[in-house]
């Protein structure tokens, strides 16, 4: 059986950092997500899921 990645860069053993990533919503129906640690890295989106539902 495979790991989860093939490489190795240990992605499936560091835990997933919730806190560096936020999102707000605009008022308007759009949600925008942001990296606290770098303005420039960002999205904007008119749909959003929690991270639960995606697995």
């Amino acid at each position: 059986m495979t790991e989860k990645y093939d490489n190795e860069n240990n992605r499936d053993e560091d835990e997933f950092e919730t806190d560096r990533y936020a999102a707000v919503s605009d008022g308007a129906g759009e949600i925008g997500v942001y990296d606290t640690e770098n303005t420039a890295a960002w999205l904007k989106s008119d749909a959003a899921v929690e991270v639960g539902e995606m697995a």
